[in-house]
C-alpha cells in the first residue's frame, strides 16, 4: 500500500507549527489515520486489497484496489469500523480525562454516522436500501436525506450568521453535501453483482471478459470459476458498449448457442 502526502498538507502543518496549534492538528490527523487504519483492517479481513493511503488538508483517505463487496455483512463491518474505533477512543480519551482526544473523536464519529453518502453512515444505509429496495430507489432516498441535512446545515449557518456567530464548519459541511449529492457516483450497482453472486465464491475477485464478434459466449463460459465472478463486456459490430451479462446469463446463452 502506497502512503501519499498531498504537498497542501506540509504546508498546512508547517503554517501550525508558527500559528501554535500543531499539536491539536497532530491529534485530528492521527485521529483520522487510526479511522482510516480501522477500515483498512476490516477490508482486509474480508479478502479486499488496499491502493493507497493519502493524507490530504481534507483528511486521510483510504483507497481500495477491489471495493465490491458481495456480502451485506461484510459491508457494514467495513465502514462501521471506523466510527466504532472513534468511538472506543473517545471513551478511553473520556476514562483518562483527555479532553481534546474526547472532542476530536467524538466530532469524527458524529459527523460520519450521518445518515448521507459518501460518509460512513450514509454507506451503510445505502447499503441496506439497495439490498431490501434496489439501486435505484436507495439512490433517490438517499438525495432526498442529503438534499434535507445539507439544507438544514446552510439554515443553521445562516441562523448563527444572523446573531453575530460564524459556524464556518455547518457552512462547510452543507457545501460538501451538496457538493456530492450534484458529482457523486454510484461505485457499483449492487443489484447487478447480487445477480452474479448466487453461488458463493471462494474469494471476491472479478474477471471481465469481452463478448464481440471474436470472444464467443462459448469461451466466456470457459472462463466461470469458483475463485472469480465473471461479468462479460458485450460489444456491438463496431466496438461500442452495449450491456453486460451475468455468469447465469452467460453460461444459458452459452447453452443456447
Amino acid at each position: 500500500m502506497k502512503i501519499k502526502v498531498n504537498p497542501l498538507t506540509i504546508i498546512l502543518f508547517l503554517t501550525a507549527c508558527f500559528t501554535g496549534s500543531i499539536s491539536v492538528l497532530a491529534v485530528t490527523y492521527a485521529v483520522m489515520a487510526a479511522h482510516e487504519f480501522a477500515h483498512l483492517t476490516a477490508a482486509l479481513c474480508i479478502g479486499l486489497r488496499p491502493e493507497s493511503m493519502t493524507f490530504s488538508p481534507f483528511g486521510v483517505h483510504l483507497e481500495l484496489k477491489n471495493r465490491i463487496v458481495r456480502s451485506l455483512t461484510d459491508e457494514i463491518i467495513v465502514y462501521a469500523a471506523g466510527p466504532l474505533v472513534n468511538a472506543l477512543l473517545a471513551l478511553a480519551a473520556l476514562y483518562i480525562g483527555c479532553g481534546e482526544l474526547y472532542r476530536i473523536n467524538t466530532a469524527l464519529l458524529i459527523m460520519n454516522l450521518l445518515p448521507v453518502a459518501p460518509l460512513d453512515g450514509g454507506i451503510i444505509l445505502k447499503r441496506i436500501l439497495s439490498c431490501k429496495y434496489g439501486t435505484e430507489a436507495s439512490r433517490r432516498i438517499m438525495k432526498v436525506s442529503a438534499a434535507i441535512l445539507s439544507s438544514a446545515m446552510l439554515c443553521t449557518a445562516a441562523v448563527s450568521l444572523y446573531y453575530g456567530i460564524i459556524n464556518l464548519s455547518a457552512f462547510i459541511m452543507a457545501l460538501f453535501l451538496l457538493g456530492n449529492l450534484i458529482t457523486g457516483k454510484e461505485l457499483y450497482n449492487i443489484d447487478f453483482i447480487n445477480a452474479v453472486a448466487n453461488d458463493k465464491k471462494s474469494s471476491n475477485k472479478a474477471r471481465l471478459v469481452i463478448v464481440d464478434n471474436r470472444h464467443k459466449l462459448i469461451d466466456a463460459a470457459k472462463t466461470i470459476t469458483p475463485s472469480h465472478t465473471t461479468i462479460a463486456a458485450i460489444l456491438d459490430d463496431d466496438g461500442r458498449l452495449t450491456g453486460f451479462m451475468t455468469e447465469k446469463e452467460i453460461i444459458d446463452k452459452a447453452a443456447d448457442g
